[in-house]
């Protein structure tokens, strides 16, 4: 059978920013693409365990194919199976996706997989375009489907995959899984042991010069050293809070794969990669067994750093770390269950800044604490003061599951319902809602404006950035966000 997993195209996103043009400082598009690491990984894992098939990969968000486009590629490859990656904010376009697939293949079998059918799970298998879901994590799910359907058996006792009919014994139960941000309504697909999981296979996307304004190469490899975080902070809708972490050396095995492939620079996309200042050690001390050099960054979190684990880090070759610092007071900070403190972010920063690791802080708006002008630009001031090399300002977003969502929704600020209705008839016209018990959008577009003219447009910031851009393209795009702070 022809077997195709795709990155769908995102011509259609659910619009994020408040302003009426859905626009920020910065585009997403702008910082670059990053492979969808979770659809290679069941890519591989079908690889490995299901022999006897032809296997495609798509990314057409990163190769920049249209939905006309798509016609075309699925003319070619002709596929039986399809497994659709998904998130939530692009489910519009995955619709059209799989319509244009049922259109030039009508049997194929559409699964839809990632992120909305783990938060969606009834609504998503409801959608007539597919003919199932995976609930979970499908590297083992959606192999077990691949062999159901060439055998022709039932697919409806897969853990992980349900169907329209399948699912419906289900509504309205509740089936306990502490795993999950929320208690799901279907037993989900997990993998405890991930070191079980092969890596992915690189060769499918080798083609593509995954890139990053904020690095250094034009080869850019992104990998995952564990899944999970085990953190609860009132605005994160990251679904699986089991942290489960890989071997440092099939970590450190894959980094050494990468490098024989040619890829030069790192990109650790945990959903928090310092759990431990023991696991940024344990990791540090194997690439340096092995007498690796290369540049490297990561996501982590300020309360788990330490100076020891940032010395080592810098040592081995970390140039960067995304820190979310989110918001600027103690009590902010506490009410938005970051466990953390400004006295222990302003350290951290420090440290970064005598060890030579460039930082980037994660910055967040129209928290429902901030009442006033003045609270906004006090906690930009404090953004100011620890002056990272880097800022990504946002207003707040919503997102259902969330604590802050359930607290704007008992509060009569949004309708709890509309997700839900979204995800069972999406429209293109959705839009993520803010928390405007204070501020307007229009108000609060105009807040991060004021913060990013406050943070970037300081003399000593912009010599700074001027004296470090490495490349045209970094180049185009910092003029390209200074014009849309000044116009």
């Amino acid at each position: 059978m022809n077997i195709l997993i795709l990155n769908a195209p995102v011509e259609n996103p659910i619009v994020e920013s408040p302003d009426q043009l859905g626009e920020g400082f910065i585009e997403v598009d702008d910082f670059g693409y990053f492979p969808p690491l979770g659809a290679l990984y069941v890519l591989s894992y079908l690889e490995k365990h299901s022999v006897g098939h032809n296997l495609f990969f798509k990314d057409c968000v990163a190769e920049k194919i249209s939905h006309k486009g798509l016609e075309g590629v699925i003319r070619q490859i002709n596929p039986d199976i399809v497994g659709i990656t998904s998130f939530t904010l692009s489910l519009y376009d995955i619709i059209i996706s799989a319509q244009t697939i049922k259109k030039i293949v009508p049997n194929a079998h559409i699964c839809l997989g990632g992120h909305h059918p783990t938060a969606f799970p009834y609504e998503a298998a409801q959608l007539k375009e597919f003919d199932s879901i995976v609930v979970g994590e499908g590297e083992t799910a959606f192999c077990e489907l691949v062999k159901a359907i060439s055998q022709n058996l039932d697919i409806t006792n897969i853990r992980g995959v349900y169907t329209c009919e399948s699912i419906k014994r289900f509504k309205g139960e509740e089936y306990k899984d502490n795993r999950f941000i929320n208690n799901v309504i279907v037993q989900p697909a997990y993998i405890e042991d991930i070191d079980t999981i092969p890596i992915p296979n690189r060769s499918y996307i080798q083609h593509i010069n995954y890139q990053s304004i904020l690095g250094v190469t034009d080869k850019l490899a992104t990998i995952i050293s564990s899944r999970g975080c085990p953190y609860r902070c009132t605005f994160c809708d990251v679904p699986y809070k089991q942290y489960r972490k890989r071997s440092a050396k099939l970590v450190v095995d894959e980094i050494e794969v990468c490098l024989s492939m040619g890829y030069k620079e790192f990109h650790f996309y945990d959903d928090l990669f310092n759990i431990t200042p023991s696991r940024v050690i344990e990791i540090c001390a194997e690439i340096e067994r092995r007498g690796l050099k290369f540049p490297w960054d990561f996501r982590g979190r300020v309360n788990t750093a330490t100076f020891e684990s940032l010395e080592m880090a810098k040592k081995m070759g970390c140039r960067m770390i995304s820190f979310g610092v989110e918001t600027g007071t103690n009590a902010g900070l506490k009410a938005l269950q970051k466990r953390t403190t400004v006295e222990k972010i302003r350290e951290v920063f420090n440290w970064c800044k005598k060890l030579g690791i460039k930082t980037v802080a994660d910055y967040m708006i129209g928290l429902p604490f901030e009442k006033t002008k003045e609270d906004v630009l006090a906690s930009i001031d404090f953004l100011i003061e620890i002056d990272p090399d880097y800022a990504n300002i946002n207003v707040l977003n919503l997102y259902p599951h969330t604590t802050l969502f359930e607290e704007a929704a008992k509060k009569g600020l949004i309708q709890p319902q509309r997700w839900d209705e979204f995800a069972l008839k999406p429209s293109r016209n959705f839009k993520i809602d803010h928390w405007e018990e204070f501020f307007t959008p229009d108000e609060l577009a105009s807040l991060r404006k004021t913060a990013y003219l406050r943070f970037y447009l300081r003399f000593a910031y912009i010599l700074k950035s001027v004296l470090s851009t490495r490349s045209f393209y970094e180049f185009k795009t910092k003029v390209k966000g200074a014009i849309k702070l000044v116009i």
